[in-house]
Parts: structure tokens; sequence; C-alpha cells
């Protein structure tokens, strides 16, 4: 078995279930988990947790990814991606000056509510939403509140738009790409997504498939290196304390001054540098503990 994560570089073509699936295999590893799926069309970096890093999945914060983004004006599809089957088509695009471009792009910064697409892994009534788009159903979404903590224009090229957002989760480029559209009075499609940051996980230090195939797991992270969590030190006296699991005390750390929130999680690691837990700083009936919450030994 093998415990760690991957920051992967998916390529566009391939589903993200698809390419963990390959990695499992690769591995020979039969658990796995990533955290937070791709588009097939898109590329960019993926999280995936092997073996007990699957533990580590709601430790990561993804509460902010970054994406570079193309768009062409005066067509919209289904999936809102070259995916799908086009569905309108204008030529309200030649109208456009390059600062009414701008100021609509630029003006989606901040907290907004937005519409999610058909084609999504969003539930609905049991089913997802994608499954009812592919049957030709269309049902109403309601919208939810999402934020564009940045926006950039990289390239205006009328009919393409290229754009940097960073973005928080929960929040579709491709939704995006279609607001824009409409904000301008024409129709949008997303011709070109790359991820370049979800979380601790970013481009200029993901791997692809290849390099693991070549150099194996040394490429790969310990279950804890993206995790943004305070370490701190077991005495070895109470090592096995840690290892069952059994709440610990001040006494029991190495560390004197200890800053941590009751409810703070912290990675607790042996002397001799193990990584053995991720753990929590609580209050029990008045005493302040700290308890080995996820053990990894």
């Amino acid at each position: 078995m093998f415990d760690g994560t991957a920051n992967i570089l998916k390529p566009p073509g391939i589903s993200s279930f698809a390419l963990i699936k390959k990695l499992r295999w690769l591995l020979d590893e039969k658990k796995a988990g990533h955290t937070g799926t791709l588009d097939p069309a898109a590329a960019g970096v993926l999280g995936v947790c092997f073996g007990k890093a699957t533990k580590t999945i709601p430790f990561l914060d993804d509460s902010r990814k970054e994406y570079i983004c193309e768009m062409k004006l005066g067509a919209r599809t289904d999936t809102l991606d070259l995916e799908g089957e086009v569905i309108r088509e204008d030529l309200n695009w030649n109208q456009l000056s390059q600062n009414e471009v701008e100021t609509v792009v630029l003006s989606f910064k901040g907290k907004q509510e937005q519409v999610p697409p058909m084609y999504s892994a969003l539930h609905y009534q049991g089913k997802r939403l994608y499954q009812l788009a592919r049957r030709g159903i269309v049902v109403e979404r309601e919208s939810r509140e999402i934020e564009i903590f940045e926006i950039q224009l990289l390239e205006i090229k009328l009919p393409i738009i290229r754009f940097k957002a960073e973005v928080s989760r929960g929040t579709y480029i491709r939704s995006l790409v279609r607001d824009i559209a409409e904000k301008l009075n024409t129709n949008g499609v997303m011709t070109f997504l790359l991820r370049t940051k979800s979380g601790p996980f970013k481009l200029e230090n993901s791997v692809s498939y290849e390099e693991i195939e070549a150099e194996g797991k040394d490429l790969l992270q310990t279950p804890y290196e993206p995790l943004d969590l305070p370490h701190y030190t077991i005495k070895d006296e109470e090592y096995q304390r840690a290892e069952n699991g059994n709440y610990l005390i001040k006494d029991n750390l190495v560390e004197t001054d200890i800053e941590l929130d009751v409810g703070d999680y912290f990675l607790l690691f042996s002397e001799s540098g193990k990584f053995i837990a991720i753990s929590q700083h609580l209050v029990e009936d008045d005493y302040h503990i700290y308890q080995p919450h996820k053990v990894f030994i």
C-alpha cells in the first residue's frame, strides 16, 4: 500500500475519474480520492490522495481555485463548451469595442449569484444534472453565491477573449463565460480551460502521468505536505498514547509554546519526525486536551 498525494497535471481529453483509475493501476493502490474534478476537456492541476492519505481530503483547503480561460463570442452550446451542440449563434460581438469588453469582464470581480450549468454533477431529485441534460431535460437551477477574487484580462482579439480568474469553490467557469457573454449582449462558449491552482496544488509543482510512470512514487508528496496546519511533536514516552488515538495533554508535547485556539487542527509528529496524526485542540470538562483525530500509523 502507498500513502501519498499526487499533484497531477491532467491533460485535456480524459475525465478525472479515468485518470485516477490509470494512476491506481500504475501505483498498485486500490484506495484513491480526489480533491475536485475537472471537466474532460479541461486541463490543469488535480489533487489525488492514495491509501491513508485519503483521510486528509476534508482538511485540504480548496476554497480558492485559479484558472486561465479562453472564450469565443457569437455562439453558445448546450454544455457551454466545445463538447456540446451549438444552440445559438449571433454576430453581435462585431459591434463591441475593446473598452466595452474590458469593462464588462472586470465587472465580474466580487461576490455574486451564479446559476450552475445543466451539464454539471450537481444533484436534482436523486439524479445528476448532466444525466437529465443528456436526455434533453432542462430544469430550473437555484443560483448560489460565489466570489471572483481576482479577474485579469490576458488578451482581447474578438471574438476571442482570454482571462485569468481566481474564484471560490463551487464557481463554474463555463457559467462565468455564459454570464460575461450575456452582459455583452451576445453568446459565448468556453474554448479552453487550464486550472493553475486548486487550494495547495499549483501548476508549477505538478507532475504528469508520464513522469510518474517513468520515475515512480518518489515524485509524489507525503500525506501531510499539502496540509497548511501547524506542526507539534509528541514526547517519545507518550508515543503509544498518540498511536492508539488517546487524548493528550500539553505536558505530553515537546513544545512548551503552543499557539492553538480551541477547535484548531494540527499535525502531530514523533521526535524522530514520523507523521502520526491530524489532531485537534479541544476542551472537555474544563480541561484542554489534544486529541488525535485521524491516525496515520
